[in-house]
């Protein structure tokens, strides 16, 4: 169903997760799956969750965010986290990117590119970030040596993180690391995560930004684009929101965003997420 939809309308990429929190899932049938939407004119992206990492974990504890109980840390999802900045992670992630790369993806596409911001913050600790580097300095290395060792292997590889929404609204890190001025430069491409029913009331003076795609989405892009100066080669394409939450999400309030993101000056493409992959077809224009 999902490829009708491709064929039937605008869309022109797909994103496959390869690495989800319970491990990689990369295997040589994907192989045959890339190479045939190749062929139908596809970009395939692969979407690799990074630090959030229940297997590793679990597998290696002495790469584990812990408690002080020396019990591995967990989110307030019950998910565990490794260190971000352990080197045996940063090569672990790598070479699962690189394996990624042989089976023909486009691209490789980050997320939980981040410290943790749920569950029992005060209680982390880390066996190997110091506390004295900024979140946002440990974050920028490990994509300045990753793109690195990527581009070694294939110099061609599209690399993209993904972000929250907030981060574009100010030139600041907070709990997250993701602070824009530092981290775009180091990569292709940046996804903002700009759901509507993920924005704070309040926020562009909405009582309930989720009832306002249009408004939030272009709010945010455009305060986005100062944060960029300094890296005027990476692009920005967007997350849309295609799910029911904080309002009843209508193809006419989907495509609101698509027409805010290029509005707000992006021509860089978007994409939509729906957890269930059930999208609204009807928001699209037909090809």
């Amino acid at each position: 169903e999902l490829r009708q939809l491709i064929y039937d309308t605008e869309l022109n990429a797909v994103v496959i997760n390869t690495k989800e929190p319970f491990g990689p899932r990369i295997y040589p049938e994907l192989k045959v799956l890339v190479d045939e939407l190749h062929k139908e004119g596809l970009w395939v992206i692969a979407r690799h969750v990074v630090f959030q990492d229940d297997e590793l974990a679990e597998r290696q504890p002495e790469l584990s965010l812990k408690r002080a109980s020396t019990a591995n840390w967990k989110d307030r999802g019950g998910h565990g986290w490794v260190d971000p900045a352990n080197r045996e992670v940063w090569e672990y992630n790598l070479d699962i990117a690189q394996k990624t790369l042989e089976l023909g993806f486009d691209e490789i596409n980050l997320d939980y590119i981040r410290f943790p911001t749920d569950g029992d913050l005060g209680n982390i600790i880390y066996p190997s970030w110091d506390g004295l580097k900024l979140k946002e300095e440990v974050l920028r290395d490990f994509l300045r040596w990753f793109r690195q060792n990527l581009r070694s292997q294939a110099p061609y590889a599209i690399l993209s993180i993904d972000v929250y929404g907030e981060t574009f609204l100010r030139d600041f890190a907070g709990s997250t690391g993701q602070r824009m001025t530092t981290l775009a430069p180091e990569v292709d491409v940046v996804s903002p995560m700009v759901y509507p029913s993920h924005y704070r009331s309040g926020n562009f003076g909405y009582t309930n930004p989720a009832t306002q795609p249009y408004g939030v989405v272009y709010g945010t892009l455009e305060k986005g684009q100062l944060l960029f100066a300094n890296a005027p080669n990476t692009i920005v394409r967007p997350w849309l929101q295609d799910f029911h939450l904080g309002a009843q999400y209508t193809p006419a309030m989907v495509r609101a965003q698509i027409t805010a993101t290029t509005d707000a000056g992006n021509h860089n493409g978007w994409m939509l997420w729906n957890p269930k992959n059930i999208y609204s077809e009807s928001a699209l224009l037909k090809e």
